[in-house]
């Protein structure tokens, strides 16, 4: 996360909170560990920002009229009292001078598994565009504390951890959830459906990104051996093991980026690829195995199925040389959600967010419009059928101290 990065992995233990100076902006060390405490910076323009921003640019010239953005860092208690970080980036209006805008809809970005949100930066000129978009760490990945109960990581928890976040968010009067965007990458898939399962009725729209609902080593594997592997993990493999093998394959990601090139499994350079393998160093061997135990027995096919019977805007994004999503598992998806916008790069990797961006980019462009297009009818028939107005309007918008701005 942008700003989150800057925090030293020890800051972000339940022993540290984050503070903000009134006068010079600059941050100070409060001792309150009950508290999830904020920052705030200035969203820094990824590299496709310019290009987005010059869309929205006025015609006077000296006169600039593109979005303006805020980051705004948290964090919060999962049910084991393990931090969760956050981070929120929102329009606070268009020039100098404007007020935070309480009208941006929200959208939630769910990692896959061993990431943090890099791979969502070059993403983030369409994401942001037209809403507000909270991104957010699974227990010992990123920002996030490591798992203070190991045991208790599972696809369930991580879609509880999604809700406790959101929670955070609306309680702090920074954006409302009572109706969201989900867009989720790999891994991220499963528990974002997870999500859906109980909350449901709160989804705008959901885009999965090159990920299952289910069975997370069944492409790989074949479901016999995933479930053989997910018990050999749970059982007998254990987590100082995971974490000596994520170090030497940091140590050795030139050879193995290399191997995975020439076999075909990746189509993106070392370089653009290298923030995953940072983020290695600090991935957490017991969270990461338990993800993938987890995931191998965890399905939300029925899930997705449900969605599309309630007709939810649904873009479903797969990729042509992808190892983690099946042709079969594809297929499943299909007959499960017919409805759904399926999107094909046959080029795309697992890694096809980057190595295909632009059409990852125009796929979810297609799939905003779609969605705004169905919302706006859900309106014009509510109001048509019951006779009621426009919705009461927003309370006042608050800063990110939970005060409320002056209009």
């Amino acid at each position: 996360m942008g700003l989150l990065k800057k925090l030293s992995r020890k800051k972000v233990d339940a022993a540290s909170s984050i503070g903000a100076d009134d006068k010079s902006g600059q941050r100070t060390s409060a001792d309150d560990d009950d508290k999830n405490d904020l920052s705030v910076a200035p969203a820094p323009a990824p590299a496709d920002a310019a290009n987005d921003n010059s869309r929205d640019a006025g015609a006077g010239a000296g006169t600039s009229t593109a979005p303006l953005y805020e980051e705004i860092g948290g964090r919060t208690k999962a049910a084991d009292g393990t931090w969760i970080a956050w981070e929120l980036v929102r329009p606070v209006g268009v020039g100098a001078g404007h007020p935070v805008s309480s009208k941006a809809s929200l959208l939630v970005t769910v990692n896959g598994l061993s990431n943090d949100n890099f791979q969502w930066q070059g993403l983030m000129p369409v994401l942001r565009r037209d809403h507000a978009v909270l991104s957010w760490d699974f227990r010992g990945h990123g920002c996030s504390e490591n798992p203070r109960d190991v045991r208790a990581v599972s696809i369930a928890s991580l879609a509880e951890d999604l809700e406790v976040v959101m929670q955070d968010v609306s309680a702090r009067g920074l954006a409302s959830t009572s109706h969201v965007t989900v867009v989720a990458y790999s891994m991220g898939c499963q528990v974002a459906l997870e999500w859906c399962r109980d909350h449901g009725h709160r989804v705008d729209g959901l885009a999965l990104i090159l990920g299952t609902p289910q069975y997370s080593m069944e492409s790989l594997l074949g479901k016999r051996l995933g479930d053989a592997a997910a018990t050999l993990m749970d059982n007998a493999v254990s987590f100082f093991l995971w974490d000596c093998i994520f170090a030497v394959t940091f140590i050795s990601s030139w050879i193995s980026h290399g191997a995975a090139l020439a076999l075909g499994l990746i189509g993106v350079t070392w370089g653009q690829f290298a923030p995953f393998y940072r983020h290695m160093k600090r991935l957490h061997g017991g969270a990461y195995a338990r993800m993938l135990v987890s995931g191998q027995r965890h399905s939300a096919m029925d899930v997705l199925e449900q969605l599309d019977r309630r007709e939810v805007p649904t873009l479903i994004v797969t990729g042509g040389r992808d190892f983690a999503v099946s042709k079969a598992t594809v297929q499943r998806m299909h007959a499960a959600a017919p409805r759904a916008s399926f999107i094909h790069l046959p080029r795309a990797c697992h890694a096809g967010m980057i190595g295909e961006r632009g059409a990852v980019v125009d796929a979810l462009e297609k799939f905003f419009e779609l969605e705004g297009a169905e919302i706006q009818f859900n309106r014009d028939r509510k109001r048509a059928q019951t006779g009621v107005g426009e919705s009461p309007a927003d309370t006042p918008p608050k800063d990110p101290h939970g005060q409320p701005i002056q209009l």
